[in-house]
C-alpha cells in the first residue's frame, strides 16, 4: 500500500490557517454579529447531494438536521457544480442542537477513556475536542449556528469513495488519518479527497483540518481561519413548524 509521507501532496485551501488544533481560547474572542439568515431545508434545493444511509431516519431525532443557513446551502449547490461528473455528495448533517451535541461529546470523551484509562482528564478533553466541539464553552459548535456540514463523496458507481484507506471506513482506527492532509493516506484516498476539497474550495467553505469532512462558512470557527475577528452565524433558531 503506497503513501505519502510529509505535506507534499497538499492541495492549497484558500482560507488562511488550517492546523488540526482550533485553540479554545482564540475562538472565545471572536464575536458574534448573526445576520439574521434562517435555516432552511437543504434538501429541497441541493439537486446532487443524498443522505448518509445512517441518517435515513433522521426525521424522528432530528427533524432539522439537513437544515442550514441560506448561504451555506447556497454554497452546496456552488460545490455540487464543482464536482466531477457523475460525483455526488453524501450528507451526515448540517445543523445539530446542543442537546445532541452535549450527547456526542460525552459518547467521545467515554470511548477515549475506556480505550486510555491511563489518560489524565485534560488529555481526554483534549483529544475529544479535536473531534467534537465542546458545548460547555463561549463558542458555539459549527453544527449550533447551521454554518457547518459534514460530507464526503458517492463517486459514478453510486458507492462512497474511499477517504480512508489504509484503514476501513467503518473501523475506530480511521481516526488515525481524520487530518485533512494526513500523510499516512493510500494514493486512492489522497486523490479522493482532493476531489472533495476541491469543490469545497470553489464554493468557499473553509475546512477544519482535524476533520476531513468538516466544512463550515459564517460560524467562529469560520472567523478564526479567515483570521477575522467576527463571525456572521450565531446559535441557530429553529424555523417554525408551520412554515
Amino acid at each position: 500500500m503506497k503513501h505519502t509521507k510529509g505535506n507534499e501532496w497538499k492541495l492549497p485551501l484558500k482560507q488562511k490557517r488550517a492546523p488540526i488544533v482550533e485553540p479554545v481560547s482564540e475562538l472565545n474572542r471572536i464575536k458574534i454579529k448573526d445576520n439574521g439568515e434562517p435555516l432552511i431545508d437543504a434538501l429541497k434545493l441541493l439537486k446532487r447531494s443524498e443522505i448518509h444511509p445512517d441518517r435515513k431516519d433522521y426525521k424522528k431525532k432530528a427533524p432539522y438536521k439537513f437544515h442550514g443557513r441560506e448561504q451555506l446551502v447556497d454554497m452546496l449547490r456552488t460545490a455540487e457544480k464543482a464536482l466531477p461528473r457523475k460525483h455526488k455528495f453524501v450528507l451526515w448533517g448540517i445543523y445539530r442542537g446542543m442537546d445532541e451535541q452535549i450527547k456526542i461529546y460525552k459518547e467521545v470523551y467515554k470511548h477515549f477513556k475506556k480505550k486510555n484509562s491511563h489518560w489524565p482528564k485534560n488529555i481526554l478533553r483534549r483529544q475529544t475536542n479535536r473531534f467534537v466541539h465542546p458545548p460547555d464553552i463561549k463558542t458555539p459548535p459549527g453544527h449550533s449556528t447551521g454554518g457547518a456540514v459534514d460530507l464526503s463523496i458517492i463517486g459514478p458507481n453510486g458507492k462512497p469513495l474511499d477517504m480512508t484507506a489504509p484503514y476501513d471506513a467503518k473501523s475506530d482506527e480511521r481516526r488515525r488519518v481524520a487530518a485533512t492532509f494526513s500523510p499516512w493516506l493510500s494514493d486512492e484516498a489522497r486523490q479522493n479527497r482532493k476531489i472533495l476539497i476541491h469543490a469545497m474550495n470553489e464554493a468557499g467553505f473553509t475546512n477544519y483540518g482535524g476533520e476531513w469532512w468538516h466544512w463550515s462558512y459564517g460560524d467562529s470557527c469560520w472567523a478564526w481561519r479567515e483570521r477575522r475577528k467576527v463571525a456572521i452565524y450565531g446559535p441557530a433558531t429553529l424555523p417554525d413548524k408551520k412554515s
